[in-house]
């Protein structure tokens, strides 16, 4: 069906119309509150926000314009103290020559080597404490107190906050003042196999000592137990007196216990 000229005027003229009313919204259109709750829905009475198209506002204050890449404060402390090199090239791990380091490692124990070769050389990366330290490599308090000589990482204690902080030294660094310290590794095996011989022979002589003292307290206390059997004989047994040369008078022949008689 054809529309007529009339007919075709008429809805040229709506639409304009339209248009202009659409127009006028627009431009005297307010801003909608409801904006920033852009993605959420109504359920149940009550709005379940789109927390992930939400921005923070600080309870309508005017916000700081803070750098992209601004860098969390003790991150940025960490990469400021970290001891650069003339070149960029210098920072690289000496294992594997990765440029992926471990910043906590260069920063605390000033050693260039990426997390990879932490967990793949263990013998030499791994992380000791104090009283490790002195067991495995027979160092002093001395020694592991001097800052000189190893670099040491201090972490809060593990067990209970209010306790010394826990000292961890690398072991690559233990391992070298020990090999000095006792003249190469072999030194300090001898040396602990001497430890453990000292140990050994203090354990048995503390052994034979309480052995000793254990035989004299026995043998006092078998010397306790026949002196209170004998007085117990002594104190149980049927008296047998005699007569003494004193006239009226006769004593026991076992406990010398004396009485007086009457001589009818």
């Amino acid at each position: 069906m054809e529309l007529t000229p009339e007919q075709q005027a008429r809805i040229e003229a709506n639409r304009k119309q339209a248009l202009e009313r659409r127009q006028k919204a627009e431009a005297g259109a307010k801003p909608n509150p409801k904006a920033r709750t852009q993605g959420s829905k109504l359920s149940r009475g009550y709005y379940e926000y789109n927390l992930s198209t939400m921005r923070d506002t600080k309870a309508g204050f005017l916000e700081e314009e803070e750098p992209a890449a601004k860098l969390p404060e003790k991150k940025r402390k960490i990469i400021e103290d970290i001891p650069l090199g003339p070149l960029d090239d210098d920072l690289k791990c000496i294992e594997c020559g990765s440029l992926d380091l471990d910043v906590m490692y260069l920063k605390m124990l000033k050693v260039k080597v990426c997390k990879k070769c932490i967990e793949n050389v263990p013998d030499k990366y791994s992380l000791l404490t104090k009283t490790e330290a002195k067991q495995d490599y027979l160092l002093t308090d001395g020694e592991l107190r001097d800052r000189s000589l190893f670099p040491v990482w201090e972490k809060a204690n593990p067990h209970k906050s209010t306790w010394n902080n826990m000292l961890l030294y690398l072991r690559r660094d233990l391992e070298e003042y020990a090999a000095k310290k006792w003249g190469g590794l072999d030194g300090l095996d001898r040396e602990f196999e001497r430890r453990e011989e000292e140990k050994q022979a203090r354990k048995e002589k503390k052994y034979q000592r309480s052995v000793a003292d254990l035989r004299r307290r026995t043998r006092a206390d078998e010397w306790e137990k026949e002196r209170r059997e004998r007085l117990r004989l002594e104190n149980e047994h049927e008296h047998e007196f005699e007569d003494t040369e004193q006239t009226g008078a006769q004593k026991c022949r076992t406990c010398g216990l004396e009485i007086e008689v009457e001589e009818f």
